[in-house]
């Protein structure tokens, strides 16, 4: 049988000193390395505050949570506005199995996630 995966793609964009990675297609120990890198890296520059997009995530593992784990006790440390932005049930759902959904600042778009993390009223979050 064929495996039907879909490539991961890891893509970083900056407005107004917020940085936003984009992680996209499936994500799992293989690239856990690649997935860290582009999570962490923006803490060692000059954002003002960072977005996990993870809106295009079609499946992860817990490698993914652990590194998203990771990363917001990073945020937390250098205080650092941080949000996820996960709303596919690849995501999503295993978050809320294990609790993370409740630790985690989880939103269910990127929009919303950025207004979370600029303090933007002009989004309303549901």
């Amino acid at each position: 049988m064929t495996e039907n995966r879909t490539q991961p793609r890891f893509a970083t964009t900056t407005e107004a000193g917020v940085v936003i990675v984009r992680c996209a297609g499936d994500l799992d120990l293989a690239t856990t390395t690649r997935l860290r890198d582009a999570l962490l890296g923006p803490f060692r520059g000059d954002a003002t505050a960072v977005v996990a997009d993870l809106t295009e995530t079609t499946y992860c593992d817990s490698t993914v949570f652990s590194v998203l784990v990771e990363s917001y006790r990073e945020a937390v440390a250098l205080d650092i506005p941080y949000a996820i932005a996960a709303a596919r049930i690849a995501v999503a759902r295993p978050l809320a199995i294990l609790g993370l959904d409740s630790v985690l600042p989880l939103y269910t778009g990127v929009a919303e996630a950025r207004a979370a993390v600029t303090g933007d009223p002009s989004v309303r979050i549901s």
